[in-house]
């Protein structure tokens, strides 16, 4: 196992922004409280960046970031009132697996995570389909099973298109979603597997194509980071969607709510990872590289 500590890392605070008059058809915004974007950086030979997933701390000391580089990232956040004031690297701890030897070197590409009830994380293995269990520190406990019908590769869209967003309920098991639908499906349908409540369909039908970029989960309600790109810009822009378990496991497709989420200027940014800190209150973290350089965006917002 590595282990690396640094007090804090080198941060451009670009401040907090403002709200998104909401365009035709959405009616609902975030409320954007405020943002820290994060340079690149090197601990101890670490390149700091490139977060795919991010979850609170089963032990409520900050947020554990998952890497596509192959470790988690512990991070301390300072709140206060509704500033963003600080986002501090603690640690990194690389992922091992059953014989210790680090899993990046065995093609483990880390992408989607949630906490489990003992306080573990389980983090999907993007390429191939996985489900491995970690400790807070990287070191592999167990292989899990996913869903059914996400577990052979063939049926994504593409190598990249693979599962983005994972979570874990009492009511459901574990929970993914691949970013882009599978072969043969609607594009603006997305499926929802879960382990022990069958298969769920988010309708995105909309003026442009959506993906899944990350979920959360809070009581019975499920918070599903979304991203549209713009076909002539490029431009990206996050929304968030909230459904509603009932509603899903009734309806032939659930919609839920759709909130825009308005990150001012930074429509280069590519959020994946998203965690609920408590009081309706959340934080995303994109996974970027600008000019070849690795930056990490951190936006504080509240769901109304």
């Amino acid at each position: 196992m590595t282990w690396v500590h640094v007090s804090s890392f080198a941060a451009l605070v670009l401040g907090s922004a403002g709200l998104l008059v909401p365009g035709a058809g959405w009616s609902e915004t975030v409320r954007v409280l405020d943002r820290i974007a994060i340079a690149e950086s090197k601990v101890q030979g670490e390149k700091i960046g490139e977060f795919s997933a991010l979850v609170a701390a089963p032990d409520g000391n900050g947020v554990i970031a998952v890497s596509d580089r192959g470790y988690l990232a512990r991070l301390a956040v300072t709140i206060s009132g509704d500033e963003l004031s600080a986002v501090e690297l603690v640690s990194v701890h690389v992922l091992t697996g059953p014989n210790d030897a680090e899993l990046r070197d065995e093609d483990f590409s880390p992408e989607a995570a949630a906490v489990l009830p003992d306080g573990t994380l389980a983090i999907v293995d993007e390429v191939e389909a996985k489900l491995k269990v970690f400790d807070t520190q990287g070191v592999w406990l167990r292989d899990e099973l996913l869903p059914e019908g996400l577990r052979d590769t063939a049926l994504q869209a593409s190598e990249k298109d693979g599962i983005e967003a994972l979570a874990w309920t009492p009511a459901t098991g574990f929970v993914a979603v691949t970013e882009e639908p599978q072969k043969g499906q609607p594009r603006h349908l997305h499926a929802v597997h879960t382990a022990q409540a069958g298969v769920w369909v988010i309708d995105a039908t909309g003026p442009e194509s959506v993906s899944i970029k990350a979920m959360e989960t809070v009581g019975d309600q499920f918070f599903v980071l979304e991203r549209t790109r713009d076909n002539q810009t490029d431009a990206l822009t996050p929304y968030l969607r909230i459904l509603d378990l009932a509603e899903c496991q009734s309806a032939d497709a659930c919609t839920g709510r759709r909130l825009s989420i308005d990150v001012g200027d930074l429509v280069d940014a590519d959020f994946e990872g998203l965690a609920h800190l408590g009081n309706g209150r959340f934080l995303m973290v994109s996974d970027d590289k600008i000019d070849g350089d690795l930056r990490s965006v951190f936006v504080l917002f509240a769901v109304p």
